[in-house]
């Protein structure tokens, strides 16, 4: 008798461990869903906004040429390449090549929100130089990040929801954050990237070994 009541106690213990088990997977799977009808709808934005950005990319260098050609700067050297997945566009200005990239949203992933919970959402990469020529051979996530990192203008965040703001961080500002809204961001990211190249500069390298020589 008594082995049946062990048996009872340890199928009564066996379903409630079953029972928590089921009840918490549940709550993962829950969570899991959220993310992934986010992730999604945060990528349809994203292409969407992508390929908004293209279609201004093309204005803006037109006007560039434009205002350009008529002060005689010569204007061979503005335009772009798109590439044939339409996630990577190469702008060359003059002597400045900027890529825009909406590559690397391959997984959901989160903006952290100062005053509420974190925004998950899609990224667009504005990149100082020529992708291809960064990234080359590498084909290791990890690595093609920290790349991208290295060479960071700016970066443009797409939220799921359509009515909600997009935030631009700007890498030379501290990833400042700036809000702007579906409808401006591709125009706005654009120029803001544009002007950020374009209206700097670069110093000339100096080698501060001392030489040999005495003068």
């Amino acid at each position: 008798m008594q082995n049946n009541f062990d048996s009872l106690d340890n199928l009564e213990l066996r379903v409630q461990k079953s029972s928590v088990v089921q009840q918490r997977a549940g709550l993962v799977a829950v969570y899991m869903y959220k993310q992934f009808i986010e992730f999604h709808q945060a990528t349809v934005n994203t292409n969407d906004m992508f390929t908004k950005i293209l279609e201004n990319l093309s204005v803006v260098l037109e006007y560039l040429k434009q205002s350009l050609n008529v002060r005689n700067v010569p204007v061979q050297n503005v335009n772009c390449t798109i590439d044939s997945t339409k996630t990577l566009a190469i702008a060359n200005v003059l002597w400045h090549k900027i890529s825009f990239t909406s590559r690397f949203n391959n997984s959901p992933k989160a903006l952290p929100q100062k005053n509420g919970s974190p925004m998950f959402c899609g990224r667009i990469f504005a990149i100082n130089g020529d992708f291809t020529q960064l990234i080359k051979e590498e084909d290791d996530y990890e690595k093609q990040m920290d790349i991208l990192l290295a060479n960071e203008i700016a970066s443009l965040y797409i939220p799921a929801e359509k009515n909600q703001g997009t935030v631009m961080t700007i890498r030379h500002k501290g990833n400042q954050e700036l809000y702007i809204s579906q409808l401006d961001a591709p125009r706005e990211f654009l120029l803001k990237v544009i002007e950020i190249v374009c209206a700097g500069g670069e110093f000339h390298k100096q080698n501060n070994d001392k030489s040999g020589f005495l003068f």
